[in-house]
């Protein structure tokens, strides 16, 4: 099959951009100059630019030239998010990335339990106190969303604090769900305080085998409220 016109053009700046010879910063031509080379239209040339400012490597504002910029782990997910919620609107794709978060989170645990410093423990501790200290659902769940992130924090690795990030976005209807099948903010909050527990205490196995009791139980407290 033929490619488009904005394709062309799009895959033209994106290797310039990967083989460096055009780097972050650098402006590109105006659009009545790419439509020229390309001999498009100008909805051709801005379907272009926009392709390549959803994958992160331009950045436009009103009345500029468009410049590259350096892709970040959140665009990227952040482009992936329409996708994704096409895909959880399946059953079978929601548990699907229930299981991936699951796997994802009950290795941050591990991960921070080995490598947490006495500052993120204290960070983590503010965390959890936070979200011990909310007293509505949307209070409750931002410092849920909170703890969770600052744990992945602690791995130190942009992609999996991204990931993190995303996927707690994409699988939010579990916790306003879950509280609905009758979790209190205290059985959640005991769960949270075992995840902690066992990563101050540099509990490896502890910290992941506490995650996994954690999100398994949110898991089945949801689909407790989807089925009823």
């Amino acid at each position: 099959m033929a490619r488009k016109k904005y394709q062309e053009i799009a895959e033209h700046f994106e290797l310039l951009v990967l083989s460096g010879k055009l780097k972050p910063g650098d402006r590109l031509p105006a659009e009545r100059q790419i439509m020229e080379e390309f001999d498009a239209g100008r909805s051709s040339v801005r379907e272009a630019l926009f392709s390549l400012q959803r994958q992160g490597l331009l950045t436009s504002r009103p009345g500029a030239v468009p410049r590259v910029s350096t892709p970040t782990v959140d665009g990227i997910f952040a482009e992936l998010s329409g996708s994704m919620r096409h895909y959880l609107n399946r059953p079978e794709g929601l548990r699907e990335m229930q299981d991936a978060r699951a796997l994802l989170e009950i290795g941050l645990a591990r991960r921070a339990a080995k490598v947490a410093t006495d500052e993120d423990i204290a960070d983590l501790s503010r965390a959890l106190e936070a979200n011990q200290g909310a007293n509505d659902l949307d209070g409750f769940i931002r410092t849920d969303v909170a703890f969770h992130l600052t744990i992945a924090k602690i791995s130190r690795n942009p992609v999996f604090e991204g990931l993190n990030a995303a996927l707690s976005d994409w699988l939010k209807d579990q916790r306003v769900k879950s509280a609905a099948s009758g979790a209190t903010f205290d059985d959640v909050v005991a769960q949270h305080v075992e995840v902690f527990n066992a990563i101050k205490a540099r509990d490896v196995e502890g910290a992941a085998d506490a995650m996994d009791r954690h999100l398994a139980t949110v898991v089945d407290r949801y689909w407790q409220s989807v089925i009823n």
